[in-house]
């Protein structure tokens, strides 16, 4: 797989506006017919039938399904490949459409090419290429009759795409930023990303964003002034304080009041986490156990309030989301040990190490073993028949409550948002019954979070997904504010440069900031920048990123744009000179051509100068619907900006 050639098709391309990933394949084995299409189709269908996986995406089975279906029916090598990579891409978590002509694999063998083009949707580079890979493992393993362990390769493609893909949180605002038609840009390979372009952009950080205070994540951070500034306005916090050791820990509980609760300082993700102590062995025990499980020598301990365990996601002055989550047990059969127990049930597909699986591994770790020795067992202990086990009183969050939230406790969220000075907060709060207020059953806030995770909001377990997602973008973009600043483009050819100029000297005249792309070069308000780019896709993107620009003036090359794609992710205005439409042009280019019209969107404009009937029918059967048309220039400098 060494000699696997792909091109990778960031911006608008002949096969789709969207990004494409191309495998160039030779046409000989393309054109191979196999037999082996519906044993593989049957072995898909199988694994989804089992169940016996997660998945990261709503529509990841559905289009899995119809994608090993259609596989069923393939005959040529290059059908059967291309149906394999696409099923492990959406089964990735990446689901992808089908392009007509990317599938029409004997149009392009019959027009005696060396090589045909495979082509898929993707998000990552990486991810489909690796689907790819994984898809001919798979076809080589049915003609070798070589075993091939789809849960196995699954389970390690499913590990890489938490690897290279944004996480659930930021991919749940970017898909509410899609629905808006709010273009987004990743910034790093971690999770900083971009919503928006030039004067009109913002950033988040996974669930925090550029409106996101440091002073606030500190306060957040620092657990005994959050909860004294929350219970200086009335939100009911647990007595605790911090403690200097394991016995101070001890002398601290007896100030307290048992029982007690003994966890890091900043304790993310529950880790180092006891509950409800009551005794000398059990509290140093905890000590111990949250400083190794935390990391860290900053341990606090609190006054236990009795209830369970309830997220809840407030974002800007409103409580959006809440989750409750659920205690980890097992149930004696009076044959197997707890160990045993957990082992088995810790063989859900739905639990892994991943952040993005639904369930996380139940370990025997000290905070288990301090709470078995609460109920007289040991790890090695056989309950009897029937007998629940509590291993863990903090399971995962698992179940959507929001419509059960009392309004009063919904409005204390806000108000500890507000104090701490969160845009986006995750309050974790103990009640036993959240549809009641906190004062009357003695619940309590015990933490407030920065940059909290959105996955049991956007994909519960159980109950209605929340439109978290919705929620942050709506803040970030209030009252249907704009995103996009105008991209504009110019089809390389001898007379380009002068429309590119007066482009230009039109934008400076009505003092507009703008962005230009030509020739290898880049600059804004007339001057050149070294953006440290290589190509003018990259350039186009550091445009993008410069927050003064309101424009872009692209020059847009058909020969790039036919290998490559078009360097902008959009051309809302395109100018067609008349000779940039000669003969040859429609005969040699039309590749490029198309990637370019591909790049304007629904609502943009084409203006074609002195185009031939031939040329303009061309055109309007490739343009996307309900972009318009201009058989001339005129009106191509009327910008509307």
């Amino acid at each position: 797989m060494n000699d696997l050639r792909f091109v990778t098709l960031i911006g608008p391309n002949r096969w789709s506006p969207n990004p494409m990933l191309e495998l160039h394949y030779p046409a000989s084995q393309g054109a191979e017919v196999l037999s082996i299409g519906p044993s593989i189709a049957s072995e898909l269908l199988g694994f989804l039938a089992s169940k016996s996986y997660t998945t990261t995406h709503p529509q990841s089975v559905a289009n899995a399904e119809s994608q090993a279906k259609a596989i069923s029916s393939f005959h040529l090598r290059g059908e059967i490949l291309l149906g394999c990579a696409r099923w492990f891409s959406a089964m990735a978590g990446v689901p992808t459409r089908d392009t007509r002509e990317s599938l029409d694999l004997r149009a392009q063998i019959a027009s005696g090419a060396e090589q045909v083009i495979l082509a898929m949707e993707m998000e990552e580079q990486e991810l489909s290429e690796r689907c790819f890979e994984l898809a001919i493992q798979l076809m080589e393993s049915h003609l070798q009759r070589e075993e091939f362990s789809i849960p196995a390769k699954f389970r390690e493609l499913f590990d890489y795409a938490d690897d290279v893909r944004l996480g659930p949180s930021s991919r749940a605002i970017l898909r509410a930023a899609r629905r808006r038609a709010i273009p987004y840009t990743r910034l790093n390979r971690g999770s900083l990303v971009q919503l928006g372009e030039g004067r009109y952009q913002r950033r988040i950080w996974t669930a925090e964003t550029d409106a996101t205070s440091a002073i606030a994540e500190a306060i957040a951070s620092d657990k005994d002034l959050t909860k004294r500034l929350l219970r200086q306005v009335g939100v009911p916090v647990p007595h605790g304080r911090q403690v200097r050791d394991a016995e101070d820990a001890w002398t601290a509980a007896q100030e307290i009041g048992f029982p007690v609760v003994v966890k890091p300082v900043n304790a993310n993700h529950q880790r180092g986490i006891s509950i409800e102590l009551s005794t000398r062995d059990e509290i140093l025990r905890a000590y111990e156990w949250a400083v190794q499980d935390g990391q860290t020598d900053e341990v606090m301990v609190e006054q236990f309030a009795r209830g369970y365990h309830h997220r809840l996601l407030v974002v800007g002055d409103r409580m959006v989301a809440a989750a409750r989550g659920h205690a980890e047990t097992v149930t004696g059969d009076g044959k197997s040990s707890v160990e045993e127990l957990v082992a088995v049930l810790n063989q859900d597909p739905r639990r892994g190490e991943a952040y993005t699986d639904p369930l996380g591994i139940v370990k025997l770790d000290a905070g288990a073993i301090i709470e078995l020795k609460k109920q007289s067992l040991e790890v090695t202990s056989v309950p009897e028949s029937g007998r629940e086990v509590l291993v863990r009183r903090t399971g995962d969050l698992t179940t959507d409550c929001t419509e059960e939230v009392h309004p009063d406790l919904a409005q204390q969220a806000v108000l500890a948002a507000r104090v701490v000075g969160l845009d986006i907060a995750g309050l974790d709060i103990l009640a036993t019954d959240i549809s009641q207020p906190l004062e009357s059953q003695r619940g309590a806030v015990v933490e407030v979070n920065a940059g909290p995770s959105l996955s049991p909001h956007v994909s519960p377990l159980f109950g209605k997904p929340q439109k978290v997602g919705d929620a942050i973008v709506d803040m970030l973009f209030p009252n249907d504010s704009p995103s996009r600043i105008r991209l504009i483009g110019v089809v390389k050819c001898p007379q380009s440069d002068s429309l590119v100029e007066q482009l230009s000297e039109q934008l400076r005249l009505r003092n507009i900031d703008f962005g230009m792309v030509s020739h290898g070069q880049a600059g804004f308000n007339g001057r050149i920048v070294d953006t440290g780019c290589e190509t003018d896709a990259s350039r186009v993107i550091a445009l993008l990123c410069n927050p003064i620009l309101s424009a872009i003036v692209i020059h847009v090359d058909v020969i790039t744009s036919a290998t490559l794609g078009t360097c902008a992710p959009r051309l809302d205005w395109l100018l067609l000179p008349h000779k940039a439409l000669g003969a040859s042009f429609v005969a040699e280019h039309r590749a490029g051509l198309r990637s370019i019209l591909h790049a304007v969107p629904a609502d943009g404009h084409i203006f074609c100068e002195s185009a031939s009937s031939d040329v303009l029918q061309l055109l309007h059967s490739w343009k996307l619907e309900g972009t318009h048309l201009h058989p001339t220039l005129d009106g191509a400098f009327e910008i509307d900006i």
